[in-house]
């Protein structure tokens, strides 16, 4: 990302990418799909599709990428390989996936893209709980998701126009989804333990 910004300092590479059109977008929507599919994090693309193509269309673009790469991980765990990923992802998050689906049904499908858990492990844990439909996944999915991508296109937004007011909108938001994910995590822990 660094040498991103570096040999982007005069919008050059932007530009470059910006040329090919619809072809740009195609591969930005394309590499983030392919980042949420291997365990990566992604989010240093999201900060490079901002930078290309402006806030809310880069935003958009890898929104519209991670929904892609979830479904691709969420298929590959339900009809082709089940046990592939799983010497990536711990029993642990797992687990905490099952007990969120498991006591809470599609609602709790929803908010566990909250807890602090890396995406492919909720995709791939749901992919195998054979109860979710794929609706119900990709509906939830890009709900779920968007309450990140709004607070870091915030932030983003905040630090590229150097405006305070939207840094702390941004990161007020972040840490929000944060924070609410810690203690949803640490309640669910602590239900778990009292029921047993």
């Amino acid at each position: 990302m660094l040498g991103f910004f570096y040999l982007d300092r005069q919008n050059r590479v932007s530009d470059l990418i910006q040329a090919t059109g619809g072809w740009g977008v195609v591969a930005a929507i394309l590499l983030m799909a392919f980042f949420c599919i291997i365990p990566v994090p992604s989010e240093f693309l999201i900060v490079l599709d901002m930078k290309v193509f402006g806030v809310l269309w880069g935003a958009l673009y890898s929104w519209s990428g991670s929904i892609l790469g979830s479904i691709a991980v969420f298929l590959l765990a339900r009809h082709v390989a089940p046990n592939l990923l799983k010497r990536f992802i711990s029993e642990k998050h797992m687990r905490q996936v099952r007990q969120w689906v498991g006591q809470r049904g599609i609602m709790g499908l929803l908010l566990v893209r909250v807890i602090p858990l890396p995406f492919i492990v909720v995709n791939y844990t749901a992919g195998i709980i054979r109860s979710i439909s794929l609706w119900s996944f990709i509906w939830t999915t890009a709900v779920g998701g968007t309450p990140y991508y709004v607070g870091a296109g915030l932030l983003f937004l905040g630090v590229s126009r150097s405006s305070i007011v939207w840094i702390a909108v941004g990161g007020a938001a972040v840490l929000a989804i944060w924070v609410i994910g810690y203690l949803h995590n640490t309640g669910t822990h602590k239900l778990v333990r009292w029921s047993h």
